[in-house]
């Protein structure tokens, strides 16, 4: 059986949060190549990039919100402006987000919010979880998860 490795375009600027996301991946068995950008300004640039140029397009984008040189919100209007990222699931990943905040990024396109558990066991489980989730249903799940 041949195992599909998939994409993930990860904006995170903790390298804490980014060994989970790598770690809930493994115990969900997901073969994953990681994009890691921690700067907003990175990941934006990356999205506009992204299917062009021989720059990969991701199976997911993970999105944390508050970053530094921008947030998930700028992000997300830049992938809104690469038609190749428009069938691409985003999700924002994050400890907290004002319902506003929320709203924008559900506007731009996110399809859905993770709220980072704060206890490892449930963020392997939560995270992981719905990361699969997202990966095999392909985004189409308008969800919010806490």
């Amino acid at each position: 059986m041949k195992v599909v490795k998939m994409r993930i375009f990860l904006a995170e600027d903790n390298l804490g949060d980014v060994f989970l996301i790598e770690e809930a991946l493994r115990r969900q068995s997901l073969v994953c190549d990681i994009d890691h950008y921690a700067t907003a300004e990175d990941a934006i640039h990356a999205a506009e990039l992204c299917g062009n140029a021989g720059a990969p397009i991701p199976d997911l984008m993970m999105l944390d919100y508050n970053l530094p040189r921008g947030n998930g919100s700028d992000i997300l209007a830049a992938a809104g402006l690469n038609p190749k990222l428009a069938a691409v699931p985003k999700v924002i990943v994050t400890s907290f987000l004002q319902a506003e905040e929320l709203a924008q990024a559900l506007e731009l396109g996110a399809n859905c919010l993770i709220t980072k558990p704060v206890d490892f066991e449930s963020f392997m489980h939560d995270v992981g979880a719905k990361i699969a989730e997202m990966l095999q249903a392909g985004g189409r799940s308008q969800a919010r998860t806490s």
